[in-house]
């Protein structure tokens, strides 16, 4: 179990977290968010797909650790303006895929 460098097991008092976000404040959020829309959009037009395309991030953090990631990613997400929260469980409306490999 990973447990929290500094022991805080609150990520708004915890240097490593505070040092990812100062890491991730240097990434030009406009450019990687164009980049996103782009992959989605041409996902949709390779597949044709009409629905809109929901990005998900996957963080391999168990929710009880306190101090992860997760809310620093939230928080980053929802500060440049697109809203992000934790996926809501149990999910009701698995998606199934067809068994065809991904053409990009």
């Amino acid at each position: 179990m990973h447990t929290c460098p500094c022991e805080n097991k609150d990520p708004e008092h915890c240097i490593t977290m505070k040092e990812y976000r100062q890491e991730l404040d240097k990434i030009n959020f406009e450019n990687m968010l164009a980049g996103i829309r782009a992959f989605a959009d041409r996902y949709k037009k390779i597949n044709k797909i009409d629905e809109e395309i929901i990005m998900v991030l996957i963080v391999y953090e168990i929710p009880s650790n306190k101090c992860s990631e997760r809310q620093t990613l939230i928080n980053y997400f929802n500060d440049n303006g697109v809203e992000c929260k934790e996926l809501d469980y149990p999910i009701d409306n698995p998606v199934s895929f067809k068994n065809e490999p991904f053409d990009f």
